[in-house]
């Protein structure tokens, strides 16, 4: 066909030009996007397109798909695309390439120019391209976002070609003869893509719903990603005009970029029901918890499974229930992946172990790959994450069937990858406004998502959580949501969001019946849906031997001293648990001083990526299951400890917080069943600080959980908690409070003080809860995607305005708006040596081995936060300007520039007295104590 002549791509190469026409990249995009079908997609997806799509041929969803590759980059058959100049500014590759077009008859092309040529994307114009021949809108606006972003308004077809004519067709003359063989060539284009994926006419394309659009759009930019990559499709000399075997060609560069094999679990495993067997299988349990039976027989039971939350005390082997569930339910609809979210690198670096034992068993063909990653800005410091991706056997315990492929290292493909285990917010991102958002519903819908420590995640962070929950809700996609703490009103909202997406409606009276039938204080429990039905599993047992009357004792925090000098006298790990950085600095430096610097250890978020990640490590090797303990010491950490590691304390003193993260820290009080326990400490014992009868709480406490959680927590908590069945009843105590928008008073049950000033305050409290409430789910909504569309009649079943107004240029950016934090500032931070610099956990200077790629790791796994003190009192932008002008005048700094890896990033070096002065702050790091800071 003529159209060969157009090109796609072209590159200068050390004086020798390459190029690939447009015809080639379409066949390529087209073939690739099939065998992606065939052997990347699970059946869950597959079903999911073809059940969207009206049409009844057994075939049609993978031709649609193939219709889309084969048809994506039509745009580029446009003048305003042919004339576009190399990157390289290659005149003669240039005009070699122009001259092509005009033996083809496109007279004219070398002197072509308009100044509206960039109004013109190929992307957009192969949009209004198949629209002007009778394309609807729901395929045509995949096209036109397969660069990452969809159309935010359609214009009309006529007004679009009217308005760029020139940009089509070269001329706004349609009688001319260059503008129909523009037209003719784009048209036969379209006609062939038509033919080749079983199409008569346009007629016969069908029509798609809403979530299968966006599967659809995912797709098509991972294989257009894919072909686009030389090393898989190479170009060709500029004076070939074709390939000689397509055929083989798509497959030979589909085998360069696929290393794994798809993950089929072995349902044989589960055909006889034998749950203590498979227990032994996966994780050489002899005998499984009463939670993790009954959780496997719930799901074996579940007809059409969905969402399914379980609540359970710490301890019961949630994360191992959660893993069998997820290979039940993988085998129930069709998945070949998971992605296990966590609230924090930690806790996703303590769960990848795991993961990686529990893996390789579970695989219908034992020598198959499976391509597993970590998914954080740290997982390069993470051991096993480590050696795996580079094929390393360091403790002999990892199995070479479980590989990493580099293709999916980047931001955007990271989420495509089969096994996962990482933060919440790559989940939490699911509804969040942004470039190439489709490829991370791709990623989400081939997989069983589990979600742990759900409590953990506040309303702002809840906002994006619902609504992607609403959307795995209208994929199909098996969620599992884990908690030991969860309020009832938590629960009823993710599992109404979920069947929501998956287009249950319930009528008034239904909604009040749905909602009271999940109301209970029962515990543990298991709530689930099976189709558009609500269940709940009540009689659960739990460990007997998890069982624990936790005696608390409500402290002043001037008799903190005092009380570590009794407890520390008895012996034992003692834990002490604040909220905030500048608590837990201020209080281990006071203990270190009384009882010596040996005795005391410091954890939380204002140390060095490094320093921390060995801190957690050593507490792990001393107080966690296996830790060799000992005979007393003192451990002052912040939520860091109660949202993480696996480590037991003897006894614990904790700061007052809301009720299900102070029960949450207790979860780290004789975590484990010790028969070395000191004898001093045999009944576990919480004391709490900062309750006040005043409401007068800790300033750190109430600007981090505000004065109502708080003052419900305190006025609810008992002298005596028995674990776990208390659990649920204290937690429901603290939540059970309703608020109804435009009204000024509040249904807040069971508190009354007798003092009027208290009751005031407390009623202010709750206005300032409510308030903030408000504005942070007002905030979100910003910034989150719409609901999905289920209808294909419906005016907004198209992917128009589905990204409109993103204001998320980087995906820094975009984790900071899920987790609706403070703006921050991460940074290298180093310590002088001599003329150089080093790392303050090494000695000796290694600014001189800056190419050394194991010095390069070492630099970039020493980054750290700055202190949100200085993004507040200044602009943030300003902060960023000194730094920049502080690499630029640092002789050695300002080499990282010409370092892939350290290019972009900001480095500060501070002095031998470990100073570093930025602005009018001083900023001081300490390896035993973390980042301070003070104003100068």
């Amino acid at each position: 066909m003529t159209s060969s002549c157009f090109w796609a791509k072209k590159e200068d190469k050390n004086g020798m030009f390459f190029w690939l026409s447009l015809f080639q990249h379409l066949e390529d995009t087209k073939n690739v996007v099939g065998i992606l079908w065939d052997q990347w997609l699970c059946d869950g997806q597959r079903k999911l397109i073809n059940t969207s799509i009206s049409s009844n041929e057994k075939n049609d969803g993978k031709n649609l798909c193939m219709f889309l590759g084969a048809v994506h980059d039509i745009g580029k058959a446009t003048p305003a695309f042919q004339a576009k100049k190399s990157f390289s500014n290659s005149n003669d590759l240039d005009c070699q390439l122009i001259g092509k077009l005009l033996l083809n008859g496109f007279e004219g092309i070398n002197d072509f120019y308009t100044y509206d040529m960039s109004n013109t994307p190929h992307n957009i114009a192969g949009q209004y391209l198949l629209m002007s021949y009778g394309v609807k809108e729901d395929i045509a606006v995949i096209v036109g976002g397969h660069h990452g972003k969809t159309v935010d308004k359609l214009l009309d077809v006529r007004d679009e070609l009217s308005a760029h004519t020139s940009n089509y067709f070269q001329t706004e003359d349609k009688n001319s003869s260059v503008y129909k063989k523009w037209d003719t060539e784009q048209r036969k284009i379209f006609d062939w893509a038509l033919k080749e994926c079983g199409y008569n006419n346009v007629n016969d394309l069908p029509k798609i719903k809403q979530p299968a659009q966006v599967i659809l759009l995912g797709l098509l930019i991972m294989a257009d990603w894919i072909v686009s990559n030389d090393d898989y499709f190479p170009l060709i000399n500029i004076d070939e005009s074709s390939i000689v075997n397509n055929k083989d060609r798509y497959i030979k560069g589909y085998k360069k970029w696929k290393k794994g094999d798809l993950w089929i679990p072995n349902s044989n495993d589960f055909i006889d029901g034998n749950f203590i067997k498979l227990y032994k299988n996966r994780f050489g349990f002899k005998n499984p918890k009463p939670v993790q039976k009954k959780m496997y027989e719930v799901i074996q039971n579940i007809k059409n499974p969905g969402i399914i939350i379980l609540e359970a005390p710490m301890g019961e082997g949630k994360t191992e229930a959660a893993l069998v569930g997820m290979e039940q339910l993988s085998i129930k609809t069709g998945r070949s992946g998971m992605y296990f979210g966590l609230p924090t690198q930690a806790t996703s670096n303590g769960i990848f172990p795991r993961i990686l034992n529990w893996l390789p068993k579970t695989k219908e063909d034992k020598d198959d790959k499976t391509q597993v990653r970590l998914v954080h800005s740290k997982a390069y410091l993470n051991k096993d994450f480590s050696s795996l991706s580079r094929n390393m056997n360091v403790d002999g315990d990892v199995d070479y069937n479980l590989i990493v492929n580099e293709w999916f290292s980047g931001r955007k493909t990271a989420v495509l990858d089969d096994f996962e285990v990482g933060t919440i917010d790559q989940f939490l991102m699911v509804s969040l406004k942004q470039k190439h958002l489709p490829l991370r519903h791709l990623g989400f819908s081939k997989k069983v998502v589990i979600i742990d420590e759900v409590h953990a995640y506040d309303a702002y962070m809840s906002s994006y959580l619902l609504q992607s929950i609403k959307w795995m809700g209208a994929y199909g996609v098996p969620v599992i949501i884990l908690s030991a703490t969860l309020p009832e009103n938590r629960r009823i909202e993710l599992m109404k969001n979920y069947m929501m997406g998956m287009g249950v409606n319930w009528k008034k009276e239904e909604k009040i019946e749905r909602d009271n039938s999940m109301k209970t204080l029962t515990y543990p429990l298991i709530t689930f849906n099976d189709g558009d039905k609500i269940y709940q599993i009540r009689d659960i047992e739990t460990d007997n031997n998890s069982q624990k009357n936790i005696f608390v004792n409500k402290i002043d925090e001037e008799n903190l001293e005092n009380t570590v000098d009794n407890l520390f006298k008895r012996g034992g790990v003692i834990g002490i648990i604040v909220n905030t950085v500048a608590r837990a600095q201020k209080i281990g430096r006071l203990l270190s001083e009384k009882f010596g610097s040996e005795f005391v250890e410091v954890l939380h978020s204002a140390f060095i990526s490094s320093e921390r990640i060995r801190k957690e490590e050593e507490l792990l090797k001393t107080i966690g299951k296996d830790g060799k303990r000992p005979e007393r010491k003192i451990i002052v950490g912040t939520q860091v400890i109660e949202q993480s590691l696996d480590i037991d304390f003897d006894v614990i003193i904790s700061d007052l917080a809301p009720m299900d993260l102070l029960i949450q820290r207790v979860g780290r009080l004789h975590r484990h069943n010790r028969k070395d326990r000191n004898k001093n400490h045999i009944a576990p014992c919480l004391f709490v600080m900062g309750t006040s009868n005043a409401l007068d709480f800790e300033g750190g406490s109430l600007s981090i959980y505000g004065g109502f959680l708080l003052a419900r927590t305190q006025y609810y908590l008992p002298d005596k908690i028995l674990i776990p069945d208390d659990i649920s009843k204290l937690v429901q105590n603290v939540y059970k409070f309703n608020h109804e928008k435009g009204k000024e008073l509040f249904n807040v049950e069971n508190i009354k003080y007798a003092d009027e000033e208290l009751n005031e305050k407390y009623y202010g409290f709750l206005g300032e809860f409510y308030s903030k409430i408000d504005e942070k789910v007002k905030s979100s909504k910003e910034y989150q995607i719409g609901n999905p569309v289920l209808k294909s009649g419906y005016k907004k079943n198209s992917l128009e305005e589905w990204l409109i107004n993103p204001d998320l240029s980087s995906e820094t950016k975009a984790y900071a708006q899920v987790r609706d934090s403070e703006d921050s500032i991460e940074v290298i931070a180093l310590k002088k040596f001599g003329d150089g610099y080093g790392t303050f956990n090494e000695f000796g200077d290694i600014s001189e081995n800056i190419h050394d790629k194991k010095t390069i790791e070492k630099i970039m796994g020493n980054t750290i936060k700055l202190p949100l003190v200085l993004t507040r009192q200044y602009d943030i932008d300003s902060t960023i300007v000194m730094l920049e002008k502080y690499n630029s005048n640092n002789e050695k700094l300002n080499e990282w520039r010409e370092i892939l890896w350290l290019k972009g990033e900001l480095g500060i070096i501070f002095d031998e007295n470990n100073e570093f002065i930025i602005g009018k702050y001083k900023m001081k790091y300490s390896e035993k104590y973390g980042l301070s800071i003070e104003r100068i």
